[in-house]
């Protein structure tokens, strides 16, 4: 252990013996039994209740459980029928009421009829302290694993469980372990009964269901959910009033897999959530292409080996949205890393990744792939990420890679998860790339809940570390703390991300404000934030610059193109942002409508606002160290762009952010002298031009609008050509008879060439290309016009034009 992680473990240590010795605010000191430590038998005592069902229920006070500070604590029920229950209260309340536990096996049904209960009178104390990708980095910085554990067995008709159960002082969470019933070496799992029953009044922030996670999170309140009915992803988020809670799983592709992912779900009139198998990869429907996903089949029974153990079921519970925001007790149940494995970590670096996919660069042209490999290292960023379609250069991959070695970047390569269904398959391929100097793999297209597809995950983690591979998935489940267990795996997808903002107006701005009290919490979150607006979505400016203080990825994959990002203002606090932070602080929020953090990494701090509605928020700068700091802010304009405003402040201070409606606000404070200057955008509005946007213009044939987001007004015009019938008309006006320069800005991922017409006569452009479909690039041509109206014809009668962002006219040449 690091000498400067010491100090948080002995405070952790005070903290528990003043709790444990404190009285509770009802009076009541609470803490765990003490005394030797015997095996007992748990009966039923006199004290009752019955559930909002009416099923009257005795507890089993020997099982009580509290946590450290004693401030959460867990009891346990049981009903007529022998069936199990348990309920959780944080202070005063209780958080979640008497929930069903059990799992039926076709040997045993352990919901019903238990015959013997017994544990141990005293639980168990773990404090330990650990690193993930997020920490691993940081001095001095580490995660608190601070619990009380209790193990309770049960038996019925030969068969036996044992019922693990942790109590944290932000959580509670139990499992299901060494599960056997009958003889034989497999099992199967019907079904499981473990609930949650939430009080009266609860609001719920959940989705629906996706292979991929990817689904828009929606507020209910208790009446929408109990009339709701239907499956639920985790993580589903909930707030009784007073309390924040978050359920979700934890452990369960980290250690031996023998049980599958699971959903929640509810029946229409009922708010009761139950814990449910998940969903597999349809077999009838499985694909061979890389780009493909295959169909999806909901799984109904769960083979298994018998003796074996589900995955933590987890609840954080907290006082506050910060308290809910900084748990971190789903990676604490996971196990702890192999020290053989990892034997060292200094290769698991968080950083910035650079990725031309999403912002049109074309997967196959070598080039654009070295432009962002040096983008990268001219600008300070780690990484440069290869998506679908490197494959077509792979003889130059070592060469790429030793050439990005020597500019201090990485290179990650993408592959899907059809490449890698076996560990010999995984081996190969990642012993192969570590010669190259590939540093990070990009796995993508699990899409399944089942245990196979988990033991992919699990592999690509494990063999990935032998060869100093970072991990991140996508099309993949939610993480599940196993980057405890794998600090490699430095991010997972398992979002509706800006991916989808290529296709559509997905997410939704409000969908946006739920990932930070959602997904975001049960891990490292890979949205791929474009950080320059995308026009099209309604997100201003601010807001979409501010994800990248808001969002937490180890691997932080910025969407816009390396040949967007040397113009955009905001480009200066993205070089600085780093990837882990010392603290992170919640100033405000609530899901689906705003949010403020304040960021720490080490002298500088980092503030990221995003509001739904027109908002403005003031933030003291206590959090300041002595002397005066430079705060750069980045805001929303009135015209819609980003605006900087820098100047000195200090502890005494305070910044005020007002944001526009769907607008946002990001602040760097640093006492360095940062440098703002960036390069003029090469789409500039020039001096002296008249400027016309394409799809302002008459559209003829096939010719269409699509959306661009690098493109003047977020637009462009697509399949202009093949045949002069497809064609864009624009008429521009001439103060007298002359010779006027044109420019023509246009996109296109290949070599293409233009027709233009103007009053009858004809010019061409020939040899156009760009950097990919989505990224403008300009060339110009002298054509004559008279005064007055011109009518510009833009085509191509032979193959397709490049997709047009627009044209500028000059003043008269003369």
């Amino acid at each position: 252990m690091k000498k400067s992680r010491i100090l948080p473990l002995i405070l952790a240590a005070l903290m528990l013996a003043v709790s444990l010795l404190s009285a509770c605010s009802d009076g009541e000191t609470r803490k765990n039994p003490s005394g030797p430590k015997e095996l007992i038998t748990v009966t039923g005592a006199s004290s009752s209740k019955k559930t909002d069902a009416g099923v009257s229920l005795s507890a089993l006070e020997e099982l009580t459980t509290y946590s450290p500070d004693g401030h959460i604590k867990a009891m346990f029920w049981q009903d007529e029928k022998g069936g199990l229950y348990y309920s959780v209260e944080s202070g005063k309340e209780e958080v979640i009421t008497p929930s069903k536990l059990g799992i039926s096996l076709s040997t045993c049904d352990f919901t019903l009829g238990i015959e013997e209960i017994t544990a141990y009178s005293v639980p168990d104390e773990i404090n330990d302290s650990y690193e993930t990708a997020l920490t691993v980095s940081l001095a001095d910085v580490s995660c608190i694993d601070h619990c009380m554990e209790r193990e309770i067995f049960l038996k019925k008709n030969g068969g036996s469980l044992t019922l693990k159960i942790r109590v944290y002082d932000d959580g509670f969470a139990y499992r299901y372990a060494d599960v056997t019933a009958g003889s034989g070496k497999t099992a199967f799992v019907l079904q499981e009964n473990s609930a949650i029953n939430l009080p009266k009044g609860t609001v719920t922030f959940a989705g629906g269901y996706s292979a991929t996670y990817e689904f828009d999170y929606n507020e209910r309140s208790f009446d929408e959910l109990k009339n709701h009915g239907g499956v639920f992803n985790t993580p589903l988020t909930a707030c009784t009033g007073d309390r924040w809670l978050l359920f979700s799983e934890s452990d369960v592709y980290a250690n031996e897999i023998n049980y599958v992912k699971s959903v929640l779900e509810t029946v229409s009139g009922s708010a009761e959530l139950y814990w449910r198998f998940g969903f597999d990869r349809d077999p009838v429907n499985e694909v061979t292409d890389d780009l493909a996903s295959p169909g999806h089949i909901r799984i109904n029974e769960v083979r298994t080996e018998n003796g074996f153990t589900t995955p933590w079921r987890v609840a954080i519970i907290a006082d506050d949205l910060n308290g809910l925001l900084n748990s971190s007790v789903i990676d604490s149940l996971c196990p702890a890393m192999d020290e053989k494995l990892f034997k060292d970590t200094d290769w698991i670096k968080p950083g910035k990744v650079s990725w031309s996919w999403w912002s049109g660069g074309d997967q196959h042209n070598y080039d654009v792939q070295v432009d962002h490999v040096d983008f990268s290292a001219e600008n300070g960023w780690e990484y440069c990420c290869l998506d679908a379609g490197w494959p077509t250069f792979e003889d130059r991959i070592d060469d790429l890679c030793d050439y990005a070695s020597k500019k201090g970047v990485g290179i990650i390569l993408w592959v899907n998860y059809l490449h890698l269904k076996t560990e010999k398959e995984i081996e190969d391929l990642f012993s192969d790339w570590e010669k190259w100097g590939v540093v990070g793999v990009k796995t993508d297209y699990f899409e399944s809940d089942d245990i196979d597809v988990l033991e992919v995950m699990r592999n690509c983690a494990e063999i990935g570390a032998k060869h100093h591979l970072m991990i991140y998935y996508h099309g993949c489940i939610n993480p599940c703390g196993e980057t405890r267990t794998y600090p490699n795996i430095m991010t997972s997808e398992a979002v509706l991300g800006e991916e989808f903002r290529k296709w559509s107006t997905s997410p939704s701005p409000q969908n946006c404000l739920m990932y930070p009290f959602t997904r975001n919490v049960v891990g490292a979150m890979d949205y791929t934030p474009s950080c320059i607006a995308i026009t099209k979505t309604g997100e201003s400016a601010g807001f979409s610059l501010a994800k990248a203080i808001v969002y937490e990825s180890a691997l932080q994959h910025f969407a816009s193109s390396a040949y967007a990002f040397p113009s955009f203002l905001g480009l200066p606090l993205l070089n600085r942002i780093p990837c882990a932070w010392d603290k992170s602080t919640v100033i405000e929020g609530y899901p689906g409508k705003y949010i403020t953090y304040v960021r720490q990494s080490g002298d500088d701090y980092y503030i990221g606002s995003m509001t739904l509605d027109k908002r403005s928020v003031t933030v003291p700068l206590d959090f300041l160290g002595d002397g005066e700091y430079n705060a750069y802010i980045y805001t929303d304009g009135k015209n819609g762009s980003l605006e900087l405003e820098e100047r000195k402040v200090t502890v005494s201070d305070s910044i005020k952010l007002e944001m526009p409606t769907i607008g946002g606000a990001a602040v760097m404070i640093t006492k360095d002298d940062v440098d703002t200057d960036v390069e003029n955008s090469p789409s500039s509005e020039k001096e002296g031009y008249t400027y016309y946007e394409c799809e302002d213009g008459k559209l003829s044939g096939s010719a269409g609008v699509a959306d661009a987001n690098m493109c003047g007004g977020g637009k462009k015009v697509g399949y202009v050509g093949n045949g002069g019938f497809n064609a864009v008309d624009i008429t521009v006006k001439a103060g007298e008879t002359g010779t006027y320069e044109l420019l023509v800005y246009y996109c296109t991922g290949e070599s293409r060439s233009l027709e233009i017409q103007v009053n009858g006569k004809k010019y061409s452009l020939t040899g156009l290309t760009s950097p990919g479909f989505d990224i403008p690039s300009s060339a110009s041509i002298d054509i004559e016009l008279e005064k007055g109206e011109n009518t510009i014809r833009l085509t191509s009668s032979s193959g397709y034009a490049p997709d047009l962002d627009r044209i500028a006219v000059s003043e008269n040449r003369k």
